[in-house]
């Protein structure tokens, strides 16, 4: 048998170090400099200058927990969470919300204008923003039994494990309230093992409520969570197998420019209705959208775009991956044609399969909007260039893909005109942003 020679783990100096943070980076991180190295240290802000224990130690750079603080930062804030310390939730709770929305600017700035080439340092921050607590409409609870003791919350920081929660500050109101009640009701199932997870969900229409279990539940479980949810008025879905209503309206809807759009309770729906809204104003408004218009909407989902863009321009094509939403964006068209004035049509189409695209790429279209999920739309930037619409504008969840589309469309004479910070979601290190991009000459 042959001994390969393993080196030496390098020990973690337990040297204790002085520094003092300049910057954040794109997760929240304080970073520092000592002897020419980058040390990244969780939970210090800049101008702090903290005592430091490295966790991580690499050639160029180092990672560190403070042992103590010298001095506080004025855009250090007391956390609104009782269970800060201790969920993965929310990362960026000790942050004020300025210096939280100005690191990710300044973190997406640097990225595109490293991966593209383009200046881009002088652009204005914009800032789409509004409250930083109470926002988010939609959550996954998590469901442990430990020992007989049921935990329903999320987890904590690089761990499996599951912490109950009784009050979530980031949920809009209605959910938050319903934790506690949520949590007595579900101690009394007899067949905790069949519990899976929860799904939680607000809307205009009201709360919606998906129960994962993992086995069939008794009828006395069952009627235990209808009388819940009587009691509470919310749509109940038992999750198994197959998705199966069980009480109150099937029909789910949310409000957006004064139209109505349904969906199913699995259906994707972004999860902060207020920047939402924001977001489809300033698409509108970058867009430019005029009566003439023939606009694109690539990955339209369900119409959450096409449709706002609909009441104002000559035709909308919409092209989404999912048929069922599809199916759904043809419904929510239907349901609002007294306000629609656009020629609608919805095809099924995966956005990454370049053999598809003869669906949508036949047509010139005047201007172009695409949101696409995390792994972005490289073949599909490489196709919208053909079209050569005179603008297009980018929504994004992830910087690293949106730097790599972007790149791609200014080497074929496009320059990123506008850039935009979206805060989908506060206290947490998720960047969601939103470009608008035009054609030279």
């Amino acid at each position: 048998m042959v001994n390969f020679y393993t080196p030496p783990k390098k020990k973690l100096t337990s040297q204790k170090l002085t520094v003092t943070v300049t910057k954040l980076d794109a997760f929240g991180q304080g970073v520092a400099n000592h002897k020419g190295k980058t040390i990244f240290v969780k939970s210090a802000l800049p101008d702090e200058t903290v005592d430091i224990q490295l966790t991580e130690d690499k050639k160029n750079y180092a990672k560190a927990k403070v042992i103590k603080y010298h001095n506080y930062s004025q855009q250090r804030v007391k956390p609104k969470c009782q269970y800060y310390t201790k969920c993965g939730g929310c990362e960026l709770q000790h942050i004020s919300s300025e210096l939280q929305q100005q690191a990710k600017y300044e973190a997406l700035i640097k990225l595109l204008s490293k991966e593209t080439g383009a200046l881009l340092e002088d652009n204005p921050p914009d800032i789409v923003a509004d409250q930083p607590y109470h926002y988010r409409r939609r959550a996954r609870l998590a469901i442990n039994l430990v020992k007989g003791e049921l935990f329903i919350g999320f987890r904590q920081p690089e761990s499996s494990q599951i912490i109950n929660i009784e009050h979530c500050p980031v949920l809009v109101e209605q959910l938050d309230a319903l934790l506690i009640p949520l949590q007595s009701c579900l101690r009394q199932i007899k067949q905790k093992k069949a519990l899976g997870h929860i799904e939680l969900i607000a809307v205009d229409s009201g709360i919606i409520l998906v129960l994962r279990h993992t086995m069939p539940l008794t009828e006395q479980d069952s009627r235990l969570l209808i009388q819940f949810a009587a009691v509470h008025h919310i749509s109940l879905y038992f999750h198994g197998d197959n998705l199966c209503h069980a009480f109150g309206t099937k029909e789910h809807y949310y409000l957006i420019n004064q139209l109505k759009l349904t969906f199913s309770p699995l259906d994707f729906i972004q999860v902060n209705s207020q920047i939402n809204q924001k977001m489809i104003e300033k698409a509108l408004e970058w867009l430019d959208v005029s009566s003439n218009d023939k606009i694109l909407d690539l990955f339209c989902g369900m119409g959450n775009f096409s449709l706002p863009i609909a009441t104002i321009c000559q035709s909308v094509t919409g092209i989404e991956g999912v048929a069922p939403l599809v199916e759904k964006a043809k419904l929510n068209a239907k349901l609002n044609q007294d306000k629609i004035q656009a020629k609608t049509q919805f095809f099924t189409c995966n956005l990454e399969d370049k053999q598809q695209f003869s669906l949508w790429n036949q047509t010139i279209y005047d201007k172009i909007l695409l949101d696409p999920a995390r792994a972005g739309a490289y073949n599909a930037s490489a196709e919208i260039v053909k079209i050569s619409p005179s603008k297009l504008v980018y929504i994004s969840c992830n910087p690293a893909t949106l730097a790599r589309d972007c790149k791609l469309f200014i080497e074929e004479g496009y320059n990123i005109a506008k850039i935009a910070i979206l805060d989908m979601f506060p206290q947490t290190k998720h960047i969601e942003s939103m470009l608008m991009l035009t054609r030279s000459g």
